[in-house]
């Protein structure tokens, strides 16, 4: 789950870089200027270490290093120290992160060790065993000075270490961060300037013509169009065949050279030759040009469809496009709902890995009148927050099924969780994944990107989802039956006898609250979680929910209303 922010950062100003630059350490009774900024006492003035240990940095090595660029390397660290240590949900010290941050290095040269000595306050630079550098830790404790203490400790590295001497700045930052954030929770990462690239624009969307396209044999062959997209209002269809982008062949290109060729800036041209099957002649291919011009595109999460008059709406993740695609779905069958064609619906969220907070905030809210849809809490004040539902459900109380499986996580189980507990859905399936926090996503001065877990994710009846995750009323994972056994697993899934020993589970799933005392995985064997294929589980699933919205009396039974409890914010 992400809540995307971005803060401003410092990039040292030019003069104290200048200053750095002209730092002189005196080494054996001289003067050494070093155009490096390096407050390092060299181990010669160590006294467990003798001279000829020590490394003296030629003028060349010196000059060749200028052009690395520290000044952005150490505003990047420091904006990832002042995040971590100010917004992340557990306290860290900023001393910790940046020691793990220098000791990252090693994953570009393994000979490179640090060692901190608590007592003396002092960082030793180690490499094969010996020690080649000291640095002093900072009087003052502040993110910025460590920021410094790791640039240095960086310089130092790349004078000593070809590996690291060879490698780009974000290699660098990519192996420092990752040090940093093995102190964090798994959801906790960095992304360099090209995955951030990519992030944001699964997120916020980029510059392209609208179309999705799959390699078959070298061949890049379109596989669905986006209605009133650049590509459709071109004229290109799925079966198409690109064969050339801007005038130059694109055979044998992977996946991702070939999203890189199609995004661009939006308005600007692109210019693609396609090959397409005759009209005439079935086997007889036609090339067709096309100049197509870019537009602001928001990868689609959503797809409906009316099955035996049930509307099914399939989300696969939530981005900034989702709630507005489902309120569409919902208007486009306004008059289908409040006349009764359209008996139900089922909000498929199975394989849902989550994605905005904000848009699963929404999307729970077109369907409830009032209620609590979630609460966050965290450490950083600007983490803690209440949603409450605005009071106007668009499809007037139509039963509604939400399908989720072990990989419903994050945004999905704000869904599930908020629906189930007001007593507005049935839910149907395994539990789901148990991931109950929030990631809040800051730019980096490098145009990398840092996600950070900042709050947890209490559901409306008080509990924290994370690690436990959201049961659902009915269960399919707990009879001991095959699902090939379709209607001998159906009868026993949706016996009532079955539907209250499963309420029953819930009740203790739900008082658990936010106690985490190492008995939550136990809670979850209740309803293993499982996930489910297409084609495994389709039509079983279906079924059930098929089942459950038309038959009133089992809808009721399946409800659940527990009352809230008292142990949300307890540790």
């Amino acid at each position: 789950m992400r809540d995307e922010t971005c803060k401003s950062y410092k990039i040292p100003p030019m003069d104290d870089m200048i200053n750095q630059m002209t730092t002189s350490v005196r080494v054996f009774g001289k003067a050494l200027t070093l155009g490096l900024g390096l407050l390092v006492l060299l181990s010669a003035c160590a006294s467990k270490q003798s001279a000829q240990q020590v490394f003296m940095p030629t003028e060349a090595a010196i000059g060749e290093d200028l052009y690395f660029p520290y000044a952005i390397t150490q505003a990047t660290i420091g904006e990832g120290l002042r995040n971590i240590s100010t917004r992340y949900i557990d306290p860290i010290s900023v001393q910790t992160l940046a020691i793990s941050g220098m000791r990252g290095l090693a994953t570009i040269d393994p000979k490179i060790n640090v060692a901190f000595d608590k007592d003396r306050m002092d960082i030793e630079m180690i490499k094969g065993g010996t020690i080649v550098a000291h640095l002093v830790t900072p009087l003052d404790n502040t993110t910025e000075a460590w920021a410094s203490v790791v640039t240095k400790f960086i310089r130092i590295t790349r004078l000593h270490s070809p590996d690291t001497k060879h490698s780009d700045s974000e290699r660098i930052l990519e192996a420092v961060f990752d040090g940093m954030m093995s102190n964090l929770d798994i959801f906790s990462r960095y992304a360099g300037r090209e995955q951030a690239k990519t992030n944001r624009a699964q997120r916020d969307g980029f510059g392209g013509i609208g179309i999705r396209f799959s390699i078959d044999k070298n061949d890049i062959l379109i596989t669905h169009v986006t209605p009133k997209s650049p590509a459709s209002n071109a004229g290109l269809k799925p079966g198409d065949l690109i064969v050339k982008v801007q005038g130059f062949p694109i055979h044998a290109h992977s996946k991702r050279n070939v999203k890189k060729l199609l995004h661009g800036p939006v308005g600007s041209l692109l210019s693609l030759t396609v090959e397409r099957l005759s009209s005439q002649q079935n086997t007889k291919l036609r090339h067709i040009d096309f100049n197509i011009q870019r537009s602001h595109i928001i990868p689609e999460t959503v797809r409906a469809e009316i099955k035996s008059n049930i509307l099914i709406i399939h989300i696969s993740s939530f981005n900034n496009n989702t709630s507005t695609s489902v309120h569409s779905v919902l208007n486009r069958h306004k008059k289908k709902l409040s006349n009764g064609i359209i008996r139900g619906i089922v909000l498929d969220l199975r394989g849902n890995p989550g994605g905005l907070l904000s848009q699963s905030v929404t999307v729970a809210d077109l369907f409830l009148k009032k209620g609590r849809i979630i609460t966050t809490h965290g450490r950083h004040a600007d983490s803690v927050h209440e949603y409450e539902a605005r009071g106007v459900d668009l499809t007037n109380g139509l039963p509604l099924v939400i399908l989720i499986d072990g990989n419903s996580a994050s945004a999905a189980e704000i869904v599930a969780s908020a629906l189930q507990d007001l007593g507005r859905a049935v839910l149907i399936g395994s539990e789901s994944y148990g991931k109950g926090t929030v990631q809040t996503v800051t730019r980096l001065p490098n145009d990398g990107e840092m996600t950070l877990t900042w709050s947890r994710l209490i559901s409306p009846t008080g509990y924290a989802l994370h690690g436990l995750g959201v049961m659902p009323a009915v269960c399919i994972t707990n009879t001991g039956l095959n699902f090939e056994q379709t209607e001998s697993i159906s009868k026993a899934i949706l016996d009532p006898t079955h539907i209250k020993r499963q309420q029953a589970g819930m009740l203790t799933w739900h008082a658990k609250g936010s106690i985490f005392d190492g008995t939550r995985k136990g809670l979850r064997k209740a309803c293993p979680a499982q996930v489910f294929t297409k084609k495994r589980s389709s039509d079983l699933l279906f079924k059930l929910a098929d089942r459950v919205i038309k038959d009133r009396v089992l809808y009721r039974q399946a409800i659940l209303m527990p009352a809230p409890t008292n142990t949300a914010f307890r540790q």
